[in-house]
């Protein structure tokens, strides 16, 4: 990889793991005319890892 008009670079990461179960699930109420909040929560699981997370959104129309 390289930017324009740059020096190339090398990206690394960690491998993926295998046999990973993903998790999704979330959720919207109205909670005013124009008002809503939303609420989701995504997982993935693996022998050797797991990663969560909450997501959490507030929307105004106006």
């Amino acid at each position: 990889m390289a930017f324009a008009g740059g020096q190339p670079f090398t990206v690394q990461g960690l491998p993926v793991a295998r046999d990973t179960g993903i998790v999704e699930a979330g959720f919207d109420v109205g909670i005013g005319k124009s008002t809503t909040l939303g609420l989701t929560y995504t997982g993935q699981f693996s022998n050797r890892a797991s990663d969560n997370a909450v997501k959490a959104v507030l929307t105004v129309r106006f």
